[in-house]
């Protein structure tokens, strides 16, 4: 996201060279600068204690299996946001949270932070964004992630890694 206006006094904002940065968006009235951001969220690859892995189908129209994801809320760390998001969408408890790597998203504007969550295996209790969550084995998780999806990288790089 690139401001065009200041977001504390409603200033138009202009350009003003900010040390490396360069030419940076900057409020006369406040004296600071508002650098273009891409809305954090995290992606989290769900691994149970069997090494089976859990996929979601959301209930707004993706008919193809994904990664539970979501925002990380101001104040929360990533963490805390896998944790969060996991409880929320399938009601499972995360036993441990591992960091795989950093991607952009261009589509939605997202910098995706993925991870790997250990999570203890129960029946799934979805949420109303959720409308079908399913156990796989490693190799019918790849099968039913969309070709080129997040989580086939979060897979492989999980399966290399820390399995």
């Amino acid at each position: 996201m690139t401001f065009e206006y200041c977001p504390v006094c409603g200033g138009k904002l202009h350009p003003k060279e900010i040390g490396d940065e360069g030419n940076v968006p900057f409020c006369d009235k406040c004296s600071r600068p508002f650098f273009p951001f891409s809305y954090p969220c995290v992606i989290c690859l769900c691994i149970a204690e069997d090494g089976e892995v859990l996929l979601i189908k959301q209930s707004y129209g993706i008919s193809r299996y994904v990664c539970v994801a979501g925002y990380i809320k101001c104040g929360e760390s990533a963490e805390d946001a896998c944790k969060r998001e996991i409880a929320e969408e399938t009601g499972l408890e995360t036993l441990s949270v591992h960091f795989l790597f950093s991607r952009y998203y261009e589509k939605h504007d997202n910098l995706m932070l993925a991870f790997a969550c250990r999570v203890r295996k129960t029946d799934p209790k979805l949420s109303g964004e959720v409308s079908e969550a399913e156990w796989f084995t490693p190799a019918d998780a790849e099968k039913n992630l969309f070709p080129g999806a997040y989580g086939i990288d979060m897979l492989h790089k999980w399966q290399s890694e820390y399995r």
